[in-house]
């Protein structure tokens, strides 16, 4: 053969070849993916998970062991099965650099994962997706990739519905017309199946199919009645507010009370885990078809009853927590005794209901505030008007907490209404902490907005003396910091006095 007298420089040498298992061992280890493959379609993961590791110790590297391994363990929706995914897909990775499967299915892992909790894994989304577009430009993978990222993906919070919203609303509804779960599952599965590309029902299909599982039918409470939990948090917050010989039960209130938000953090990763397979399983529309209309209709809004529930239910968790402060010196009295009395209006809204309860005032909230607060020195007071009989209230203002000793309670006690509306579909867009004036009550206000609303359509102040602890909700667009501020203080100084003059 003639010499051509060229070599090959680091320009033109070929790219390294994958390692290669023998014909032998490459079809053992075929025999076993499709066993693997088999193992996931029987919804086995574990099985799946122990199959692939055994081939891979058995058979050597394998890029279709490997990307099987890592959706056995994405399949799981907890946070340590992620974590052990992207090792099985860097490891693969390893081996095949460049094995197109493998790229897209950890690109999208670190797509579908929260910016906050996995910054890391987060920020190799961008790279994972331009590395399958430069190897192969226009295929199934590189488009699917290249949609935009869901609203849930580690997205800027929005004006928008959440997608856990519209989520639950979509299992509730799904529940409803079906005689049983699995029978909504299967519905929901079919309709999904007859339109491919609607990502809301492929999303329903994969929430209730979750819901299937061994053990996880607990979690339907949180969906099919959502203030299960948040009823649990008013009883336990009304023992918080027990007579000082019982100050021990407020400890024991105090933990119940975080104990109810478990349910909702567990059924958070159940729905998060549904929507990153739905995600998976629908396919990217072909190139210049029209956005196809879900047969869906839209969610409602949240109503403003879930706001109050919703409010009430985090100030009484702060108040179970902050009680045994109230507790520290029984014997000493010198602080503030204040005498809770309704205003008649707020800033031109008449009283709705107050508790305890103004006379005249007949409400299912009155009601329920009656059985829940029905302990000394707590009150809170709706201003606002009822659509209808039947309708959801449209508050104008809330103003709702305790009065008692409320000495050495800290500057955190002030951020518990913050911190509620950080885990709810609202959006936070301002804080801050006006002086505490001539009285020394502190005050922290932050204004926000719910599902759908504009910016700052809300603002609530929380504050804290000596002799009181609450919040005040002003549901009243376009308030500025000064205006806020000076209305929370008109309202505290008629509402904790012997005094019920008009706002």
């Amino acid at each position: 053969m003639q010499d051509t007298g060229q070599t090959n420089t680091p320009e033109t040498a070929p790219p390294p070849e994958e390692p290669r298992p023998e014909p032998g061992a490459r079809a053992a280890s075929e025999a076993a993916a499709a066993a693997v493959r088999e193992a996931l379609r029987s919804e086995r993961p574990a099985d799946a998970r122990k199959q692939a590791t055994a081939a891979l110790e058995a058979y050597g590297p394998d890029p279709d062991l490997y990307l099987l391994l890592g959706r056995a363990h994405v399949a799981e929706d907890e946070d340590d099965h992620d974590d052990e995914a992207e090792r099985a897909y860097r490891r693969g990775l390893d081996a095949f650099p460049d094995h197109l499967a493998l790229l897209t299915a950890y690109a999208e892992l670190c797509r579908a994962a929260d910016a906050l909790d996995r910054p890391g894994r987060h920020a190799r989304a961008d790279r994972l997706m331009a590395r399958v577009a430069e190897l192969a430009p226009g295929s199934p993978e590189a488009l699917r990739l290249s949609n935009p990222a869901p609203v849930w993906a580690a997205q800027p919070p929005t004006p928008r519905l959440s997608a856990s919203h519209t989520q639950r609303h979509d299992v509730r509804s799904a529940l409803a017309a079906a005689p049983n779960l699995a029978e909504a599952a299967r519905r929901a599965d079919e309709e999904a199946g007859q339109h491919p590309y609607d990502l809301r029902l492929a999303i329903r299909a994969e929430t209730l199919t979750a819901f299937l599982r061994p053990g996880r039918r607990l979690l339907l409470g949180q969906v099919r009645a959502p203030y299960l939990s948040v009823l649990a948090v008013l009883a336990v917050g009304a023992l918080a507010l027990v007579p000082e010989s019982a100050a021990p039960w407020s400890m024991w209130a105090g933990a119940a009370a975080l104990l109810t938000l478990v349910p909702y953090r567990l059924l958070a990763v159940l729905e998060s885990g549904a929507r990153s397979r739905a995600v998976h399983r629908t396919p990217p529309l072909p190139e210049g078809a029209p956005e196809p209309a879900s047969p869906l209709p839209p969610p409602p809004p949240p109503g403003a009853r879930d706001f109050v529930l919703l409010g009430t239910a985090l100030t009484l968790a702060v108040f179970a927590v902050v009680s045994p402060l109230a507790f520290k010196y029984p014997a000493d009295t010198s602080y503030p005794h204040y005498t809770a009395t309704a205003p008649k209006t707020f800033r031109g809204a008449p009283l709705f209901s107050a508790v305890p309860v103004v006379d005249g005032v007949s409400s299912d909230m009155a009601s329920l505030w009656t059985r829940a607060l029905n302990a000394e020195g707590a009150f809170a007071y709706v201003y606002g008007e009822l659509a209808d009989r039947d309708g959801p209230i449209g508050p104008a203002a809330l103003v709702f907490g305790a009065v008692g000793d409320f000495r050495n309670t800290p500057d955190k006690a002030l951020k518990g209404y913050e911190l509620g509306l950080a885990e709810s579909d609202s959006t936070i867009d301002g804080v801050w902490k006006p002086d505490p004036g001539p009285d020394g009550r502190r005050l922290r206000c932050v204004s926000y907005a719910d599902d759908s609303e504009t910016p700052g359509s809300r603002v609530a102040c929380s504050w804290v003396d000596n002799g009181s602890y609450g919040t005040v909700v002003m549901n009243e667009p376009g308030l500025d910091h000064e205006t806020a501020t000076k209305a929370v203080r008109t309202a505290l100084d008629a509402a904790l006095l012997r005094d019920d003059r008009a706002l």
